[in-house]
This record gives C-alpha cells, sequence and structure tokens, in this order.
C-alpha cells in the first residue's frame, strides 16, 4: 500500500461549493491512485484563497480528517 494525502482547494464559498469541490477532487484523486495501490490516509482541504495568491502567503490548509493508523508490518502485505 502506498500512502497518500489528499490536499484539494476551492476557491470561494460564493463561487464555488465546497463540499461538492472537495467530493469530485477526491474521487479524481482515488481513481488515480488506487489502481496502483495508493490509499488516502489523510486530507487537507483549502477553502477560500485565490491560486493566484502564493503559497508561502496562504494559512495552513484545515485538516478535515484524522490520519489513518499506521499500519505495522504484521498487517502490512509482502
Amino acid at each position: 500500500m502506498i500512502r497518500f494525502a489528499f490536499a484539494g482547494r476551492c476557491s470561494t464559498e460564493d463561487l464555488q461549493d465546497p463540499e461538492a469541490s472537495r467530493n469530485w477532487q477526491l474521487t479524481r484523486a482515488r481513481a488515480l491512485i488506487e489502481p496502483a495501490g495508493g490509499h488516502i490516509v489523510t486530507e487537507y482541504f483549502d477553502v477560500g484563497h485565490s491560486r493566484s495568491l502564493p503559497w508561502q502567503r496562504r494559512p495552513a490548509p484545515t485538516n478535515s480528517s484524522k490520519p489513518s493508523a499506521t499500519p505495522t508490518a504484521a498487517s502490512t502485505p509482502s
């Protein structure tokens, strides 16, 4: 299993529905990584900050889920 963090975004609540935007972005991310054995273990989603704002000037994204438990060697497929 390859673990991934999902990082999504939408510009502003008045221009995009954050829940719908998160759902389609998450669906696309899963479709891309799951066939290769990937699994999303935590999610971050940013609402209300334009892409034109440099990353250094944006606040940290909100962690919208708790990380999944780290698999132990015994539970990790070989």
